[in-house]
């Protein structure tokens, strides 16, 4: 029960949220560019590699934030077409 009072202090959620940021830029490294296996032999290689794929990451996250984000409308759940065909939950 110690554990859950912890988790709702201001401590612990910025703490959690600097994880929670590094954890989704790793993951997006690894899916990316397949960080985990490098394509070259020793240390001085390996280094540039990754160094290579945080600016391509850096990249891409900054043509996100500037591109203007052009997203169709997502389908609708076949709860919701029963819902829209059958006009529940709506006014009349």
């Amino acid at each position: 029960m110690n554990a859950i009072r912890t988790q709702h202090t201001p401590e612990w959620q910025k703490v959690y949220n600097q994880r929670a940021g590094i954890e989704g830029t790793i993951s997006q490294a690894v899916r990316i560019s397949d960080l985990r296996h490098s394509r070259y032999r020793g240390l001085p290689k390996n280094h540039l590699q990754n160094v290579l794929t945080g600016i391509a990451i850096n990249i891409r996250r900054l043509g996100a934030h500037y591109a203007p984000t052009q997203t169709k409308p997502r389908r609708p759940t076949r709860i919701q077409a029963l819902y829209d065909t059958h006009h529940i939950g709506k006014p009349a």
